[in-house]
């Protein structure tokens, strides 16, 4: 995973992601938004990221704990469905890596 490794604390279902759902710029402390989209386009942007093929079963494997929080390293921390948001998360690491796997396939042929 990217940057530090994450924690669950059990007691209060929180997740800490380290580098996952990184967001640009200053922000609330606390959201139930969005915090998907924003660390997307950290990622667009920054490209942090060393992806790999196991990167998105390895964040939905997160998703397994059900966290209500997700406290985020860069970013505010996120109260709500934290498991959505996790394999959201993966979905779009599951497409990068896809797509970079392909870019692969086309610069050897």
């Amino acid at each position: 995973m990217v940057g530090t490794p994450a924690c669950y604390e059990e007691a209060t279902q929180t997740l800490m992601c380290g580098d996952l759902f990184t967001q640009l710029g200053n922000g609330p402390a606390q959201t139930d938004g969005d915090v998907v989209g924003p660390a997307i386009a950290a990622e667009d942007l920054f490209k942090y990221s060393s992806l790999n093929p196991n990167m998105g079963t390895t964040i939905r494997g997160l998703s397994k704990l059900a966290p209500r929080t997700l406290a985020l390293m860069h970013g505010p921390s996120f109260t709500g469905d934290g498991a959505a948001a996790l394999r959201a998360l993966a979905d779009d690491y599951d497409r990068r890596v896809g797509g970079a796997f392909t870019t692969l396939q086309s610069a050897a042929a």
